[in-house]
Protein backbone atom coordinates (compact mmCIF):
# COMPACT_ATOMS: atom_id res chain seq x y z
CA UNK A 1 0.00 0.00 0.00
CA UNK A 2 1.35 3.40 -0.87
CA UNK A 3 2.11 5.57 2.05
CA UNK A 4 -1.12 7.41 2.75
CA UNK A 5 -0.14 8.34 6.29
CA UNK A 6 -2.16 7.00 9.20
CA UNK A 7 -4.88 9.34 10.41
CA UNK A 8 -4.96 11.16 7.08
CA UNK A 9 -8.31 12.46 5.92
CA UNK A 10 -8.98 11.55 2.30
CA UNK A 11 -11.75 12.19 -0.19
CA UNK A 12 -12.53 9.15 -2.35
CA UNK A 13 -13.46 9.55 -5.98
CA UNK A 14 -16.04 7.20 -7.45
CA UNK A 15 -13.49 5.13 -9.37
CA UNK A 16 -11.89 3.97 -6.10
CA UNK A 17 -15.19 2.50 -4.88
CA UNK A 18 -15.84 0.90 -8.26
CA UNK A 19 -12.38 -0.69 -8.37
CA UNK A 20 -12.92 -2.10 -4.88
CA UNK A 21 -16.39 -3.61 -5.30
CA UNK A 22 -15.71 -5.00 -8.77
CA UNK A 23 -12.34 -6.47 -7.75
CA UNK A 24 -10.71 -4.61 -10.61
CA UNK A 25 -7.79 -6.76 -11.82
CA UNK A 26 -5.22 -3.94 -11.62
CA UNK A 27 -6.47 -1.73 -8.78
CA UNK A 28 -9.05 -3.72 -6.82
CA UNK A 29 -6.71 -5.10 -4.18
CA UNK A 30 -5.17 -1.69 -3.44
CA UNK A 31 -8.59 -0.03 -3.19
CA UNK A 32 -9.94 -2.76 -0.92
CA UNK A 33 -6.90 -2.39 1.33
CA UNK A 34 -7.58 1.34 1.55
CA UNK A 35 -11.25 0.73 2.43
CA UNK A 36 -10.15 -1.73 5.11
CA UNK A 37 -7.83 0.93 6.56
CA UNK A 38 -10.75 3.37 6.59
CA UNK A 39 -13.01 0.82 8.27
CA UNK A 40 -10.36 0.21 10.94
CA UNK A 41 -10.02 3.96 11.53
CA UNK A 42 -6.42 4.14 10.33
CA UNK A 43 -7.45 6.57 7.57
CA UNK A 44 -10.52 8.82 7.67
CA UNK A 45 -12.46 8.46 4.44
CA UNK A 46 -14.90 10.99 3.00
CA UNK A 47 -17.25 10.81 0.04
CA UNK A 48 -20.02 13.10 -1.10
CA UNK A 49 -23.58 12.36 -2.06
CA UNK A 50 -22.45 13.02 -5.63
CA UNK A 51 -19.84 10.24 -5.38
CA UNK A 52 -22.49 7.83 -4.08
CA UNK A 53 -24.86 8.87 -6.87
CA UNK A 54 -22.19 8.30 -9.53
CA UNK A 55 -21.35 4.98 -7.87
CA UNK A 56 -24.89 3.59 -7.92
CA UNK A 57 -25.46 4.87 -11.46
CA UNK A 58 -22.36 3.12 -12.80
CA UNK A 59 -23.16 -0.08 -10.89
CA UNK A 60 -26.70 -0.14 -12.29
CA UNK A 61 -25.52 0.49 -15.85
CA UNK A 62 -22.94 -2.28 -15.55
CA UNK A 63 -25.30 -4.77 -13.92
CA UNK A 64 -28.11 -4.22 -16.42
CA UNK A 65 -25.68 -4.37 -19.34
CA UNK A 66 -24.34 -7.67 -18.04
CA UNK A 67 -27.81 -9.15 -17.46
CA UNK A 68 -29.24 -8.05 -20.82
CA UNK A 69 -26.21 -8.25 -23.08
CA UNK A 70 -26.71 -4.60 -24.00
CA UNK A 71 -23.84 -2.19 -24.45
CA UNK A 72 -23.58 0.32 -21.58
CA UNK A 73 -24.67 3.13 -23.91
CA UNK A 74 -27.92 1.29 -24.61
CA UNK A 75 -28.90 0.66 -20.99
CA UNK A 76 -30.53 4.03 -20.23
CA UNK A 77 -33.02 3.68 -23.08
CA UNK A 78 -33.69 0.08 -22.03
CA UNK A 79 -34.41 1.21 -18.46
CA UNK A 80 -36.70 3.99 -19.62
CA UNK A 81 -38.71 1.44 -21.63
CA UNK A 82 -38.49 -1.21 -18.88
CA UNK A 83 -38.37 0.59 -15.51
CA UNK A 84 -39.26 -2.65 -13.71
CA UNK A 85 -35.68 -3.72 -14.45
CA UNK A 86 -34.64 -1.31 -11.68
CA UNK A 87 -36.49 -3.27 -8.99
CA UNK A 88 -34.23 -6.24 -8.27
CA UNK A 89 -30.62 -5.20 -8.68
CA UNK A 90 -27.59 -6.14 -6.59
CA UNK A 91 -26.33 -2.56 -6.97
CA UNK A 92 -28.59 -1.37 -4.14
CA UNK A 93 -27.13 -3.83 -1.63
CA UNK A 94 -23.59 -2.97 -2.74
CA UNK A 95 -24.15 0.76 -2.25
CA UNK A 96 -25.82 0.10 1.11
CA UNK A 97 -22.79 -1.93 2.20
CA UNK A 98 -20.41 0.87 1.18
CA UNK A 99 -22.68 3.47 2.79
CA UNK A 100 -23.02 1.68 6.13
CA UNK A 101 -20.14 -0.78 6.28
CA UNK A 102 -17.00 1.22 5.64
CA UNK A 103 -17.39 4.07 8.11
CA UNK A 104 -17.12 6.69 5.39
CA UNK A 105 -18.09 10.26 6.23
CA UNK A 106 -20.73 11.34 3.72
CA UNK A 107 -20.60 15.03 2.85
CA UNK A 108 -23.59 16.95 1.53
CA UNK A 109 -23.64 19.16 -1.53
CA UNK A 110 -25.26 22.49 -0.72
CA UNK A 111 -26.27 25.38 -2.97
CA UNK A 112 -23.12 27.25 -1.92
CA UNK A 113 -20.96 24.26 -2.83
CA UNK A 114 -22.71 24.08 -6.19
CA UNK A 115 -21.95 27.76 -6.84
CA UNK A 116 -18.30 27.19 -5.92
CA UNK A 117 -18.22 24.19 -8.27
CA UNK A 118 -19.51 26.32 -11.14
CA UNK A 119 -16.63 28.76 -10.60
CA UNK A 120 -14.16 25.88 -10.37
CA UNK A 121 -15.42 24.40 -13.64
CA UNK A 122 -14.38 27.55 -15.41
CA UNK A 123 -11.21 28.30 -13.50
CA UNK A 124 -9.85 24.73 -13.43
CA UNK A 125 -11.49 23.46 -16.64
CA UNK A 126 -13.16 20.58 -14.80
CA UNK A 127 -16.29 18.65 -15.67
CA UNK A 128 -19.25 19.31 -13.38
CA UNK A 129 -18.96 16.33 -11.02
CA UNK A 130 -15.20 16.73 -10.69
CA UNK A 131 -15.74 20.39 -9.82
CA UNK A 132 -18.33 19.35 -7.23
CA UNK A 133 -15.82 16.93 -5.69
CA UNK A 134 -13.23 19.70 -5.48
CA UNK A 135 -15.75 22.19 -4.03
CA UNK A 136 -16.82 19.66 -1.37
CA UNK A 137 -13.17 19.05 -0.51
CA UNK A 138 -12.49 22.77 -0.21
CA UNK A 139 -15.54 23.32 2.01
CA UNK A 140 -14.45 20.42 4.26
CA UNK A 141 -10.77 21.47 4.32
CA UNK A 142 -9.65 18.22 2.70
CA UNK A 143 -6.41 18.21 0.74
CA UNK A 144 -5.99 14.48 0.02
CA UNK A 145 -7.88 13.04 -2.95
CA UNK A 146 -7.74 9.36 -3.84
CA UNK A 147 -8.55 9.00 -7.53
CA UNK A 148 -7.34 7.53 -10.77
CA UNK A 149 -8.60 10.60 -12.63
CA UNK A 150 -5.76 12.64 -14.11
CA UNK A 151 -8.01 15.74 -14.34
CA UNK A 152 -7.05 16.50 -10.74
CA UNK A 153 -3.29 16.32 -11.32
CA UNK A 154 -1.59 19.64 -10.74
CA UNK A 155 -4.47 21.34 -8.92
CA UNK A 156 -2.91 23.56 -6.29
CA UNK A 157 -3.75 22.55 -2.73
CA UNK A 158 -4.76 18.98 -3.65
CA UNK A 159 -2.54 15.98 -3.00
CA UNK A 160 -3.62 13.24 -5.41
CA UNK A 161 -3.13 9.63 -4.36
CA UNK A 162 -3.39 7.15 -7.25
CA UNK A 163 -4.26 3.49 -6.78
CA UNK A 164 -1.34 1.19 -7.30
CA UNK A 165 -1.40 -1.92 -9.44
CA UNK A 166 -1.56 -5.27 -7.72
CA UNK A 167 1.58 -7.30 -8.10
Amino acid sequence: MIAIPSHSQVFLDTNILLYAVTDHPRFGQWCNTLLDRIHRGDVIGHVSTVVLNEFIHKLIIGEVAQKTGLKPGQVIQHLKRNPEALEQLEAYAIVDEVDTGYDLIILEVTADIFRTACRLMQARRLMSNDALHLAVMQRSNLQNLVTNDSDFDGIEGVHVWKPQEST
